[in-house]
């Protein structure tokens, strides 16, 4: 693992949990991103990703943490020249990942509310926003609640604003 001389870095606690792992933690020169040349220019990639994904919907910069962990879910899913004719997560955990499942970040959805937790003429679904993958489901912000749900039986509007 290589990281650069800043503070974070430098701690008791992630020393002993590279030693526990049995990593070899090579520290560069602090401000000196040219020598993490590779995960700098991933980074910039992630982040070309989220600005673009977040004004492409008319998000809020505020979920800029949840369009992030999108991004990186989608880039260990994408086919990577690091890794030949696999993908990233495929690579590390031997299993070709399924990819029917994904979504359009910022897509507008309907979360159902099971039954036990409403009244009889209450709505069977939330109107909610795609913010994510969580747990086999999807995580989904309801701007009514301003909370944030998990559920996997959800329909999306992708095409709805």
């Amino acid at each position: 693992m290589r990281s650069d001389g800043g503070g974070e870095y430098k701690s008791n606690e992630l020393k002993r949990h590279c030693e526990e792992l049995r990593l070899q933690h090579n520290i560069t020169c602090p401000y000196t991103p040219q020598h993490n040349e590779v995960v700098e220019r991933k980074n910039r990639t992630i982040m070309d990703m989220v600005r673009s994904t977040l004004k492409a919907k008319g998000m809020p910069n505020y979920f800029w943490a949840e369009a992030v962990t999108c991004a990186v879910y989608l880039i260990n899913r994408s086919p990577t020249q690091s890794v030949p004719n696999t993908t990233p997560i495929e690579a590390w955990s031997g299993f070709k990942p399924n990819v029917k499942h994904l979504k359009v970040f910022g897509s507008i959805t309907y979360a159902h509310v099971p039954k036990a937790a409403r009244s009889k003429l209450d709505d069977k679904a939330e109107k909610t926003i795609f913010i994510g993958y969580k747990h086999g489901g999807y995580k989904l912000y309801n701007p009514m609640t301003k909370e944030v749900i998990i559920n996997h039986d959800v329909t999306f509007a992708e095409n709805e604003e």
